[in-house]
C-alpha cells in the first residue's frame, strides 16, 4: 500500500455517529497515513462528510476513539492551526474582496504581513485569480468561489488538508493545476484528504478509502481497490482461429472467453501479456484496463 512508516495523520477506532435513528458512522475503523493524497469515495449518505466534520469536531461522536495528528479529537482545537478545512458550504465573506478575505484568514493564524503578502500572491496565482483580487467575493461564479475558498484554506500552510469536493465547478485545466499542487504538498509530508465523485480524481490519489453505510468497505491504492472489487485487465486478441487458440490458452491455465470472434484473456498481472503473446500469434491486440468507476459500481452493489 502507498504511504510511509510515520504515525497516521488520522486514526479512528470503532467510531459511531447517529442522527436520530440513522447511524451514519457505524463502528468505523480506519488509519489515514501521513504524507499522502487520500481520497474518500462512497455513495451519497455513506458517511464521508460526517467523518470529516468529526475530525474537526464540528460534531461530537457517540462512541469510539479518534485521533488527529496524534491528538485526541476532544482536544483538536489545540491543533486547528495545523488543519485546513474546505467545506462544501460557503464560508467566505461576500462583502469583502478576494484580497480582504485572504488577509482575514491570514490574520486568524497570525501570519506576519510580509509573509502574508507573499503567500496571498502565490495562492492567487495558483488558483488563477490574481487579476480579480479587488473583486467582491459575493460576485464570483461558483467555480471562482471554489478557487478562492481553496486559497483561503491553504493560507496557513496546514499539515492536514480536509477538502470536501474541492474542484466542483472548476475547469479541467485548473483541476490539473490543483492536483499537481496537492501532490507537491504530499511530497512535503503533508496529508491531503479529499472527497470527490470524480473517478479520474480518485485515480490520482495514492490511497483510496471506499465507504459504504458508515463503514470502510475497502482501502488501498487505486490498483488494490480494483483487485478487491475483483476487476483485472483483459487482453483482447483478434486471431485467425479464435476457438482453437482460446482452447490452447485455456489449457495453459488462462481465464479465456470468446465473444464475436474476439478472444479475451483475463490477466492476473500485466506481466502475463508477454507469455500470452508468445503462445499465440494475434492479428491485432488491445489491452482493456478496468477503471475505478467500475470498482465503485461493483462495491456499491455488493452486499
Amino acid at each position: 500500500m502507498a504511504g510511509n512508516a510515520k504515525s497516521p495523520a488520522i486514526s479512528a477506532r470503532s467510531i459511531v455517529k447517529s442522527f436520530g435513528t440513522l447511524r451514519v458512522l457505524d463502528d468505523l475503523t480506519v488509519d489515514i497515513p501521513s504524507g499522502v493524497t487520500y481520497c474518500l469515495l462512497g455513495p451519497n449518505g455513506s458517511g464521508k462528510t460526517t467523518l470529516i466534520r468529526a475530525i474537526v469536531r464540528l460534531l461530537k461522536l457517540d462512541g469510539g476513539e479518534l485521533t488527529v495528528l496524534g491528538t485526541p479529537v476532544s482536544k483538536v482545537d489545540s491543533i486547528y492551526s495545523q488543519i485546513g478545512y474546505m467545506t462544501q458550504h460557503k464560508a467566505l465573506y461576500p462583502d469583502l474582496t478576494l484580497q480582504e478575505n485572504l488577509e482575514f484568514y491570514a490574520g486568524l493564524y497570525g501570519i506576519e504581513r510580509r509573509k502574508r503578502d507573499e503567500r496571498i500572491a502565490e495562492l492567487l496565482e495558483m488558483v488563477a485569480l490574481s487579476a480579480h483580487r479587488s473583486r467582491l467575493a459575493g460576485t464570483l461564479s461558483g467555480g471562482m468561489y471554489q478557487r478562492l475558498s481553496l486559497a483561503c484554506t491553504l493560507i496557513h500552510e496546514p499539515k492536514l488538508l480536509l477538502l470536501d469536493e474541492p474542484t466542483v465547478g472548476v475547469d479541467p485545466r485548473l483541476r490539473q493545476t490543483f492536483w499537481k499542487y496537492f501532490e507537491h504538498l504530499a511530497e512535503e509530508g503533508k496529508t491531503v484528504l479529499i472527497t470527490t465523485h470524480l473517478m479520474d480524481e480518485a485515480e490520482k490519489c495514492q490511497i483510496v478509502g471506499y465507504m459504504k453505510a458508515g463503514r470502510m468497505a475497502a482501502q488501498g491504492s487505486p490498483e488494490e481497490i480494483l483487485r478487491l472489487a475483483g476487476l483485472r485487465p483483459s487482453l483482447k486478441l483478434w486471431l485467425a482461429e479464435p476457438e482453437k487458440d482460446a482452447a490452447l490458452l485455456r489449457a495453459a491455465g488462462y481465464d479465456t472467453a470468446v465473444e464475436g470472434g474476439v478472444v479475451s484473456v483475463r490477466l492476473e498481472s500485466h506481466a502475463q501479456i508477454k507469455d500470452v503473446l508468445s503462445a499465440v500469434s494475434p492479428l491485432d491486440t488491445r489491452l482493456a484496463e478496468p477503471r475505478l468507476e467500475d470498482a465503485f459500481l461493483r462495491l456499491s452493489e455488493a452486499a
